[in-house]
């Protein structure tokens, strides 16, 4: 069975600080596998806003992350209130 790659993009979202931590968490353990690329654009992320995996969005500049298991990495890069998640697997 083929799977399907993901490159989602919200522009204008109203998706927040929270969302964020809960996305990256998902997907740090595993439960976003098809995940390649994520551009998220939202006036709701904050540096003034609730923390990111620990962090304050402003240190999510060129930050990279991996899966709990270490097969992927991700990075992201911010500017003003835009994060893109780039994913690279190890496989």
């Amino acid at each position: 069975m083929a799977t399907r790659n993901l490159y989602p993009e919200f522009r204008l979202s109203h998706l927040d600080n929270k969302d964020l931590d809960v996305i990256f968490r998902s997907w740090k353990a595993g439960k976003l596998p098809n995940l390649k690329c994520l551009w998220l654009d939202s006036l709701g992320i904050t540096d003034n806003g609730a923390t990111i995996l620990g962090m304050k969005f402003s240190e999510f500049d060129k930050k990279v992350i991996l899966t709990d298991d270490g097969s992927k990495k991700a990075t992201l890069t911010i500017k003003d209130q835009r994060v893109v998640m780039s994913v690279t697997s190890f496989e």
